[in-house]
């Protein structure tokens, strides 16, 4: 399993959040390419990029956010705001390795599609994030529908989606632990490979997670509150079957 280290962009720094909650921000740099810079010096292969800003739509990172694509000689995917074919292709130019389609899973579909085809499927990403309740959140998790996460998790993957981003909000920042169950659950629904994110506070919820099946686990605030390190996260997961 890959363990993918995040680099949450807000205001042209390096931020984590609690829950998706902007009031609930800490600062981790003030330049988010030391800290990408700093996951790839400690041997990540794909480094995991979000404009928390786009995402919420209260502004764009797209300068800092090319600077650390340009900055890491690593493969990065960004999520976060992309709603436009030419935003995707605007990211794509400036290095990106993958993109990933939040909202437009739900609300236009189509983009989706259209996407997969001018892009290609191994770039394509689509994030599906899922509240307590098992209901999915867009729009910078501020708006809840009334979507269950595993029928838009089948959904996205017959528009051949290279990838579905699978991220507990309610966890995601909290270093209470993944929903693993619930991650189970979406790797047995469908055959695109699925990546989790959201509540690893620890070594043991890491290799949990690898255990589901999953092609990767995004890691944020453990490793920057110094849970654990990067080589000890990939170390722990080497031989998980």
């Amino acid at each position: 399993m890959l363990v993918i280290p995040a680099v949450d962009v807000m205001q042209a720094k390096c931020v984590r959040l609690v829950k998706g909650d902007p009031t609930k921000m800490k600062v981790y740099f003030d330049n988010p390419v030391e800290a990408a810079s700093r996951w790839a010096d400690q041997g990540a292969k794909l480094v995991h990029l979000v404009d928390l800003d786009a995402a919420i739509g209260i502004g764009q990172n797209i300068e800092t956010i090319g600077k650390i694509v340009k900055g890491v000689p690593v493969k990065t995917q960004v999520g976060g705001g992309i709603r436009t074919l030419e935003k995707a292709g605007k990211l794509f130019r400036l290095g990106a390795y993958r993109v990933i389609f939040g909202t437009a899973c739900i609300l236009n579909s189509t983009l989706l599609e259209e996407a997969v085809h001018r892009f290609g499927s191994d770039r394509v990403a689509a994030a599906v994030d899922t509240t307590g309740k098992g209901k999915v959140a867009f729009h910078g998790w501020r708006t809840r529908s009334e979507v269950d996460y595993l029928d838009l998790a089948r959904s996205v993957e017959l528009m051949k989606v290279g990838a579905i981003i699978f991220t507990s909000v309610s966890v995601d920042g909290t270093l209470k632990g993944p929903p693993i169950e619930r991650i189970r659950r979406v790797v047995s629904a469908v055959r695109t490979p699925v990546v989790a994110s959201g509540g690893i506070g620890n070594l043991e919820d890491l290799v949990n997670v690898a255990r589901t099946g999953v092609e990767g686990a995004i890691v944020g605030t453990a490793l920057y509150e110094e849970k654990f390190t990067l080589k000890q996260a990939m170390e722990a997961v080497k031989n998980v079957d």
